[in-house]
């Protein structure tokens, strides 16, 4: 498993800030559960931290914020995550 480092908190932290009033659809879950999901399987299955951070952010840009969020993910995180 790949070793996780403070980028993956500071990425959680940025994904709770942009997410952490949303719900899945159809339930009340807390949206953030879904990401972790997310970041958890691709972790699983030997993807490094980039893709873990990038799993953690893969809706931000479509949900909160377009090109301009994604470029805010490409300056804090680099080309890795916002491709």
């Amino acid at each position: 498993m790949a070793t996780l480092t403070s980028r993956f908190d500071e990425a959680f932290n940025f994904a709770h800030e942009i997410h952490g009033a949303q719900t899945r659809k159809g339930n009340s879950s807390p949206y953030i559960g879904h990401l972790m999901g997310v970041a958890s399987i691709v972790l699983d299955d030997g993807g490094g931290e980039d893709e873990a951070i990038a799993a953690l952010l893969h809706d931000a840009a479509e949900d909160q914020g377009g090109r301009t969020r994604l470029e805010e993910i490409r300056t804090r995180f680099g080309d890795g995550v916002a491709r």
